[in-house]
């Protein structure tokens, strides 16, 4: 069995080294208009699929590149646009306008591993240039407050904490309003803290980052603050109640983004004053 495999194979390579053979003498009588004519020919039906998957290569490479711009720049002027509402809203309710940050520079990275609980937790994300990042950083996307960074693995790779993290507390405004709270998870909820029994809270209200700097231990044990600019959308106000036994409202919101479908996000780097991050 095994020798007439062997030559089986032998007289298969024999017939193409023939036809190979044939196929020489042919293109060498051919006149030279047609002998470029059919190597031509043959070198687009040989090198065509190596080319076309080269080029799809390419354009895929090149159209997440432009996504990724685009993402961050659409995200730069949702930005903006939400400091000229906070603005605008400081200046009725106070008669002055009131200075906002400069809102930093959204650095676009993509979602690369999930740490899986019976919630989401932690996401690793990574940026295809180094990045200036540091623990504490925010990460949002075009719908709102995600979480911060938590550990730096690198100059292009860091572990995200999310805001369903048990640990985690934000500073938070009532964009309507003006109020101040603490924005904590509990379980599969979010509350707002600190916000005094009658306050006027209303179901549908945004709540947005307050901008107010958080004291915060990071993993080198250095105390520094957690950065968030004013203004990003962390949710809707989704329930109010009134504890009987209780100074503070119990105000539950809906969060506006979600990292189930996220794939590309942005770290908020801040601004030097050169204008660069």
């Amino acid at each position: 069995m095994r020798g007439g495999s062997s030559g089986m194979s032998q007289r298969g390579e024999l017939a193409v080294l023939v036809l190979c053979c044939v196929t020489s003498i042919v293109l060498v009588l051919l006149p030279d208009p047609t002998q470029i004519r059919v190597a031509d020919h043959l070198g687009r039906v040989l090198t065509a699929p190596y080319w076309s998957a080269r080029n799809f290569l390419d354009d895929m490479f090149f159209l997440r590149r432009e996504n990724m711009r685009l993402h961050r720049e659409l995200f730069s002027l949702d930005l903006e646009r939400s400091h000229l509402d906070m603005l605008r809203g400081d200046a009725e309710r106070a008669g002055v306008g009131v200075p906002v940050d400069g809102g930093g520079f959204p650095a676009p990275c993509r979602v690369t591993m999930r740490r899986r609980g019976r919630f989401t937790t932690m996401v690793r994300i990574t940026s295809d240039t180094p990045l200036n990042w540091r623990p504490w950083l925010p990460v949002v996307n075009r719908q709102g407050m995600l979480g911060r960074v938590l550990t730096v693995v690198s100059p292009t790779a860091a572990w995200v904490e999310l805001m369903s993290s048990p640990d985690f507390a934000l500073g938070v405004e009532f964009r309507r309003t003006g109020l101040l709270g603490v924005l904590v998870p509990r379980e599969d909820r979010y509350l707002v803290g600190m916000v005094g029994r009658d306050e006027d809270v209303r179901v549908g209200d945004e709540v947005v980052t307050s901008g107010v700097v958080e004291v915060k231990d990071n993993p080198e044990g250095l105390r520094r603050g957690a950065e968030a600019p004013r203004g990003i959308l962390v949710g809707k106000v989704r329930a109010v109640a009134v504890p009987n036994d209780q100074v503070f409202k119990r105000i539950e919101i809906e969060p506006a983004a979600s990292c189930n479908r996220n794939e590309t996000v942005f770290v908020i780097l801040p601004v030097q004053p050169g204008g660069r991050p």
